[in-house]
């Protein structure tokens, strides 16, 4: 059940991180077209562009952290034998989950508080800022699905 749960995730992550990129691609080639032909461009797809390349990265993150290929810190590893190094896996997952979801509480209350005080003319650019917590929580359920997975 929960192998179905984590390829499931993996696939709508695929699907937002696939369609994020492309519509990055299309925007950009869009503003690119209109600058160079028409030398005109939409100051609104810039900061779309940006927010889009915000999601591409949250989802690279969540899709390397759920395939254990994610950036490691574990300086413990070089020192320790071959056969101890497996039972560090879920410790470490877990710390990790710890911190990602302590990330996203705090990415959730940003959000909030930019809802709260953006200004009327910005509001428009606000969902995307859901990435924040959504990601770090993306990210936080993966590591806890780390440890139910067998280690290598």
């Amino acid at each position: 059940m929960i192998e179905k749960l984590e390829q499931s995730l993996i696939k709508v992550e695929s699907i937002i991180a696939a369609l994020s990129l492309f519509s990055l691609l299309a925007l950009s080639l869009f503003q690119i077209f209109t600058r160079n032909v028409f030398n005109f461009g939409y100051a609104e797809i810039e900061i779309i562009n940006l927010n889009l390349l915000v999601i591409c990265g949250a989802m690279g993150a969540v899709l390397a952290t759920s395939k254990l290929r994610h950036i490691k810190i574990d300086a413990l590893t070089a020192f320790m034998k071959e056969h101890h190094i497996p039972l560090l896996q879920c410790p470490l997952a877990l710390f990790s989950a710890a911190v990602c979801l302590l990330m996203s509480y705090h990415a959730g209350i940003f959000v909030m508080d930019e809802w709260e005080y953006a200004p009327s003319n910005e509001r428009w650019a606000l969902p995307f800022t859901f990435i924040y917590p959504s990601g770090f929580g993306l990210l936080g359920l993966h590591f806890l699905l780390i440890c139910f997975k067998k280690p290598k």
